[in-house]
């Protein structure tokens, strides 16, 4: 019987034992499980704060190229705009060539002009304009009048040498003053949009 009963004992000291291994493995078995999980939602963390920046990155990039396009749109509309007035005012203005309610304003720009090339002076404007600008000069003979090929609104004065040039024509005006134009044009469009 003693046998049995040292049997019996060592069997359940076994048995506790097993239980004792089984219960260590399976906590260490757990806290290896949630340590895998913590890691991996340490590394999902990681890898989704790396993923959400290049996003990020990506699409601040993304922004400023569409910003830099539209940006760019808006300004060859713009000039498209300007060069469609510049154009339809050069018109014009080249339409004007002849009209005799320049001469007032040609007479002068005539008298100021010469005081800058001298005497003998050659004047091209439109061809009928001459004689209004002629009979403006009391009778000047040194100063030479021809026909302006093409015809342009206004007139130029050449020095007899050729080392001075006027340029009085409302085409020169408006290229001087065009970009002080077109900025004051542009800011009248914005408004009105």
């Amino acid at each position: 019987m003693a046998l049995n009963e040292l049997l019996r004992t060592l069997e359940a000291e076994a048995a506790v034992r097993i239980e004792e291994v089984r219960s260590r493995a399976r906590n260490e078995a757990e806290q290896l499980r949630r340590e895998g999980e913590a890691e991996l939602s340490r590394r999902r963390v990681k890898t989704l704060a790396a993923r959400e920046a290049e996003l990020r990155a990506t699409a601040v990039r993304e922004v400023a190229t569409t910003r830099r396009e539209a940006a760019r749109r808006v300004l060859e509309a713009r000039a498209a705009i300007l060069a469609r007035i510049r154009s339809s005012v050069g018109n014009r203005l080249a339409a004007r060539a002849a009209d005799p309610t320049l001469l007032p304003l040609l007479q002068r720009d005539l008298r100021r002009g010469l005081g800058y090339v001298g005497e003998n002076a050659v004047v091209r404007a439109d061809g009928g304009l001459l004689d209004g600008l002629r009979s403006s000069l009391d009778g000047r003979r040194d100063v030479t009048f021809e026909p302006a090929i093409p015809p342009r609104a206004g007139l130029v004065l050449h020095s007899a040498d050729g080392s001075l040039t006027v340029d009085a024509t409302l085409e020169s005006r408006l290229d001087q003053a065009w970009p002080r134009f077109a900025i004051d044009l542009m800011r009248r469009l914005e408004t009105r949009a």
